[in-house]
C-alpha cells in the first residue's frame, strides 16, 4: 500500500511501512511512558478528533491536509483524504480501504497501526517530556523512538492523541499534525467495514484543516 499523509496519520504509517508484522517493544522504557502508551491503545473513551496534518515527501514537497480518527469503547476509524480504516481494538483485527485504487487490505496490523501510539515497528525507547497546553487543554508529551523515527505524540487524559510528529532519525521531517476539532461524541454507524464507503467527516471540518 503505497500512500502518503496523517496520524493524514494512516497514509505516513503506511508510507512508513508499518502496515507489517507486529514488532517487539523494549521494556526499559519508564513504566509512566508504557502506561501511556498503554492508554492510547486501550482506552475506552469516546471521542472524535479532526486534525490539520502538514505531510512531507522525500521528493522535498509538502501538502497540508485534514485527517480523524474516532473512538468509541473498542472501536477505532481513521480517515485521510486517501484512506479510511476500522479497526477493533481488543481483537486486534481491522479494514483498511485505499480510496485511489479501492483495495482493502484486512490483518492485525491494520489495528495495530490504528489503535493508539501504533505498534507495527520496533521501540527503541520511550519517555514522557512534560506538559503540553493546547486549545482543548492538557496533554502529555510523549516521545518515541524506533528504528528509523523519531515520533512525538501529545496525548489528552483520555487517550485521545491531539497532536503528533514523525521525524527521521537523519532529521528529515515527514508528518505535523495538530488537533483543530475535539469532542466526546461520534457519528453512528461508523464502526463497521461496510461503513467505509462514506466518510463520516463534515465537510466544514475537512475544509476547516486547509489552508
Amino acid at each position: 500500500m503505497q500512500a502518503k499523509a496523517a496520524a493524514g496519520l494512516l497514509a505516513v504509517l503506511v508510507a512508513a511501512g508499518w502496515l507489517s508484522a507486529g514488532a517487539s517493544e523494549v521494556t526499559a522504557s519508564p513504566i509512566e511512558a508504557r502506561a501511556l502508551i498503554a492508554l492510547t491503545r486501550e482506552t475506552r473513551a469516546t471521542y472524535t478528533v479532526v486534525s490539520s496534518n502538514l505531510v512531507y515527501h522525500p521528493d522535498g514537497t509538502r501538502i497540508r491536509e485534514w485527517g480523524a480518527e474516532f473512538h468509541d469503547g473498542i472501536h477505532h476509524r481513521v480517515e485521510t483524504p486517501r484512506d479510511r480504516l476500522f479497526a477493533d481494538c481488543e481483537a486486534m483485527t481491522g479494514t483498511y480501504l485505499n480510496l485511489a485504487t479501492v483495495k482493502i487490505v484486512q490483518d492485525a496490523s491494520v489495528a495495530r497501526a490504528a489503535c493508539g501510539v501504533q505498534a507495527n515497528s520496533t521501540m527503541l525507547s520511550a519517555r514522557l517530556d512534560g506538559k503540553r497546553q493546547t486549545r482543548f487543554g492538557p496533554t502529555t508529551h510523549l516521545v518515541v523512538i524506533d528504528a528509523e523515527n523519531i515520533r512525538t505524540y501529545d496525548v489528552a487524559p483520555d487517550g485521545a492523541l491531539l497532536g503528533a510528529t514523525i521525524t527521521g532519525r537523519d532529521g528529515t521531517k515527514k508528518l505535523v499534525m495538530r488537533a483543530i476539532y475535539y469532542a466526546p461524541e461520534v457519528p453512528t454507524g461508523i464502526f463497521f467495514p461496510d461503513s467505509l464507503g462514506k466518510s463520516a467527516v463534515p465537510a466544514n471540518l475537512r475544509g476547516a484543516a486547509k489552508p
